[in-house]
């Protein structure tokens, strides 16, 4: 039976895991795989942790990592990552899946067939290849993430067109490869793209299946001002060591 892992990062988010979490399980189960939710919270002050425990009563595929504070998502990966291969070394693929509802879980299963018939090592949900969209997304959200996906193939020469999406199947062995470089990565919203940095360095196939970017169903997002500059920082000096030849 093929396997996934879903890690799924938690900071107040409450209000959406109690839906989110059966849904991945019922649709993935549904068509025949093994599947386990693992969500890494950092004690979220709304209690997420606690509705996560109450899906885990009865479910036995949920699987909660609880950290002492607000870590960042970059951080929260891979220490979900690590679990992931250690504590459930059968899954075939980890998966990365935004908590907010932006991520359809239905895709999800579409992204791992598309990995079992393609042979890819990533699938990545993108917004911009034909299928895949922005629904009811603001002008702002959609220029800052057109700007940082065009920074993000010119400073790492990685040519995908959704480098900063965090919806992805990773084939486990592809992970296995670059699990130890991990802890060099920054935390926030470059993580993504100094990780598929690293899998194509490490000889990845990768792929992008189409995503329709559904709006955040609760809560608020967490992008914020000093994340972008972070993020416009990195790119620039992956950018000048590529030209220098380092």
């Amino acid at each position: 039976m093929r396997g996934a892992v879903v890690v799924i990062p938690t900071y107040n988010e409450a209000e959406n895991v109690k839906w989110l979490i059966p849904a991945v399980l019922n649709i993935l189960e549904g068509a025949g795989w093994r599947a386990v939710v693992l969500v890494v919270d950092d004690s979220s002050p709304d209690g997420t942790a606690d509705v996560v425990r109450w899906i885990a009563a009865s479910r036995p595929r949920v699987d909660l990592l609880q950290r002492p504070g607000k870590l960042g998502i970059g951080s929260a990966y891979i220490d979900g990552f690590r679990r992931a291969l250690e504590r459930h070394g059968w899954a075939d693929y980890i998966c990365e899946m935004d908590a907010d509802g932006s991520h359809p879980p239905e895709t999800l299963l579409e992204m791992l067939e598309h990995a079992e018939r393609s042979g890819a090592d990533v699938v990545i949900g993108s917004r911009y290849v034909p299928g895949g969209g922005w629904v009811e997304g603001s002008i702002y959200r959609v220029l800052v993430s057109r700007g940082a996906n065009l920074l993000a193939r010119i400073s790492t020469g990685v040519r995908v067109r959704d480098a900063t999406s965090g919806f992805r199947v990773i084939r486990s062995t592809a992970l296995q490869k670059i699990i130890d470089r991990l802890t060099e990565l920054w935390s926030g919203y470059v993580f993504q793209v100094q990780l598929l940095h690293l899998l194509h360095d490490a000889g990845c196939r990768i792929e992008e299946y189409p995503l329709r970017f559904l709006p955040r169903k609760a809560g608020k997002s967490k992008l914020g001002g000093s994340e972008i500059a972070r993020y416009a920082f990195w790119c620039l000096k992956t950018m000048l060591r590529r030209i220098m030849g380092r």
